[in-house]
């Protein structure tokens, strides 16, 4: 029989799922508690927030939100929850994977849909939202230099012909 505090944990992740705009399942077996702290302040200047959550409380938070586990987790799981930025706080935990080869995803959620391990990795190879809006920039950018030495070009190529006039005579 459930108990207040954990149909309030339930509520609790759940609201954060919706007011997030990815989060991922991860398993963090085998990370020191100091490791995890070093995790969550990457995550936390990431933009996003990482918590250790029961397995049937996660579950039933997702249902809640209308999304079915494949598969019953196992493991030790937290919820990373990425607020501002879809990407740059997963990109810290496969950072984190990929030099202690510890950490690794279960499943993703975006766009409250499930994502699977291979479609997940997929979204982690886009770039992050900050490196997006400088392409993007620089895309703008780019056009407008053009424009500006095409003009300055005629006018350059006149005051050099002019003073090659002046220099000949």
């Amino acid at each position: 029989m459930p108990n207040q505090t954990k149909i309030d944990q339930v509520e609790d992740i759940s609201k954060k799922l919706e007011s997030s705009a990815s989060a991922a399942l991860v398993q963090y077996q085998g990370l020191s508690a100091s490791q995890i702290g070093e995790l969550r302040s990457k995550i936390k200047e990431a933009g996003g927030s990482m918590e250790v959550v029961k397995n049937t409380l996660i579950t039933r938070a997702l249902e809640k939100l209308g999304i079915k586990l494949p598969e019953k987790l196992t493991g030790p799981t937290s919820i990373a929850f990425c607020q501002e930025d879809e990407i740059a706080p997963l990109k810290e935990i496969e950072k984190v994977n990929k030099e202690k080869d510890l950490t690794s995803f279960k499943y993703g959620i975006f766009e409250k849909k499930l994502l699977s391990l291979d479609q997940l990795k997929k979204l982690l190879g886009l770039p992050g939202k900050s490196t997006l809006i400088a392409q993007f920039i620089g895309g703008l950018k780019n056009p407008l230099s053009r424009l500006v030495y095409a003009l300055n070009y005629n006018q350059t190529r006149l005051v050099l012909v002019l003073k090659a006039v002046s220099e000949k005579n």
